[in-house]
């Protein structure tokens, strides 16, 4: 029989190692469920700009943008606030102020959704020529986008919520794939009957699954609510909870405006049409953000406990392998854009081929930022959300003026540098904030370095009111 070599049994029984690690099986969860949701809204995109046509797959990029933006606006950062508070009461064995924050985050966030909801509604029923939001006069256009921004926005509280009392299964599973399966049904049906879809038509179907998903995760969270909590009365800290959530709403909303924001810009400066091939361009290279996703979902439920616990060499097993997992992420998405970038784009249509070189530019600096980890993360559980804070909405402006200045002359390859500038910058400077204040390298450079982190005393990180206190965490199991 042949005897392995010490070499090869050796690597042989660390991967036996690795993957029978509990930690490395809840990371390789997480990044699955975050692989097959951003498959599934790549298949979303594809089949509605084949589906409807270059310009009006261009309007829907734009109004879905800032419907999407909008949507964050109106959650009123209870959709962070709700993870945050409800792990931290019920590991305090508080479980009547759990049920409060809960109920305040529905509360607030319906609150958000019907002041934000009926004022876009009104914009847009205006049909002002000033902007690319225009319905020209189609009413059903206007309530079919409001109904996409109040369902979006409540299924992102429900999502969360979800994840933190349920599973992330239920949370992130449901909100990220059962409305887009019914989207993509919509989608593949009108191709077949050859029927031209209107952007009214995806946010109807959009609103109709988020619907769906509200309904699904409430009644999972109700059932949850009832085995563990019982007959309890709700108590409420709104002296605490309000601060903390204006500080998480206007991380939001940077953050978000990051994302969307772009594509409104790029509709004002040149033409729907150049707004369609940049979100095509975006959507593509934002895999790697996806992807980056799972591994920031995971580590948002294991690290804090770690952290504020002092468990150094299992809080460094755990950076480890999620810096592992970053860096075949980076490795694999950008050899798939080299090599593969320009068929991508022609599952779009053949009239975004041409932006090969925007998709290239998108994903060097969103590879950079998944390569970078989930620094802005980490900064928001171990409390220090207003150095995020600044430093996001500092980028946000520059990013802002480096397209008024740039799209004329360079059009989207120009919007592509400076998003793409921007990103590298951010994920660098975010990074290293992270190490200075938390000590914390979650970047796949910690892998080319065997210095341990550096964890400040755990008792300099209670006394900060933002953070989040030893007892307060605890190490979420796998899911």
């Amino acid at each position: 029989m042949t005897q392995l070599h010490p070499g090869s049994r050796a690597s042989l029984e660390s991967l036996k190692a690795l993957f029978g690690n509990s930690v490395a099986k809840g990371i390789l969860g997480t990044m699955a469920l975050k692989a097959a949701s951003a498959i599934i809204a790549f298949s979303l995109f594809t089949l509605a700009a084949n589906a409807s046509g270059a310009e009006e797959f261009g309007r829907f990029s734009i109004f879905f943008s800032v419907a999407s933006l909008l949507s964050i606006v109106a959650a009123m950062g209870q959709e962070l606030k709700v993870v945050r508070a409800w792990n931290q009461y019920m590991a305090q064995k508080q479980p009547a102020l759990a049920l409060g924050a809960l109920r305040y985050g529905w509360i607030l966030s319906l609150a958000g959704t019907a002041v934000v909801g009926l004022s876009f509604g009104a914009f847009l029923l205006a049909d002002w020529n000033a902007t690319p939001l225009q319905i020209n006069g189609d009413w059903m256009l206007a309530l079919a986008t409001v109904a996409f921004l109040i369902t979006n926005t409540l299924s992102l509280f429900s999502s969360h919520a979800a994840r933190a009392i349920v599973s992330i299964r239920v949370g992130d599973g449901h909100h990220e794939l059962t409305w887009r399966t019914l989207v993509i049904t919509m989608l593949v049906a009108s191709l077949i009957f050859g029927h031209s879809i209107t952007t009214a038509e995806i946010f109807a179907v959009s609103a109709f699954g988020l619907m769906l998903v509200i309904a699904i995760q409430s009644v999972l969270i109700s059932r949850k609510l009832s085995r563990e909590l019982g007959p309890v009365k709700a108590s409420y800290d709104v002296k605490t909870w309000t601060p903390r959530s204006i500080r998480l709403w206007f991380a939001a909303m940077m953050e978000a405006t990051n994302q969307h924001l772009e594509v409104l810009l790029i509709g004002i400066l040149l033409d729907p049409m150049a707004a369609g091939a940049y979100f095509v361009a975006a959507r593509l290279a934002n895999a790697f953000a996806l992807a980056a996703d799972g591994i920031n979902t995971f580590g948002t439920r294991r690290v804090p406990g770690l952290y504020f616990t002092g468990q150094q060499r299992e809080l460094s097993q755990t950076l480890r392998l999620m810096a592992l997992m970053s860096l075949v992420i980076v490795a694999a998405g950008l050899g798939t854009v080299l090599l593969f970038g320009h068929w991508l784009l022609a599952l779009f249509g053949t009239t975004y081929m041409d932006y090969h070189l925007v998709l290239i530019i998108l994903s060097v600096g969103t590879a950079i930022a998944a390569a970078a980890g989930p620094a802005p993360s980490f900064l928001m559980i171990t409390g220090h959300e207003d150095a995020y804070m600044k430093t996001v909405a500092t980028s946000v402006v520059w990013r802002i003026i480096g397209f008024m200045l740039v799209i004329p002359a360079f059009g989207i390859v120009g919007a592509a540098c400076v998003t793409a500038s921007m990103l590298v910058l951010l994920s660098i400077y975010l990074n290293m904030q992270c190490r200075s204040k938390t000590g914390m390298d979650p970047s796949i450079l910690r892998l080319l370095r065997k210095k341990a982190d550096c964890i400040p005393d755990v008792s300099e990180q209670t006394t900060n009111p933002n953070a989040l206190s030893a007892a307060s965490i605890r190490p979420s199991p796998a899911e």
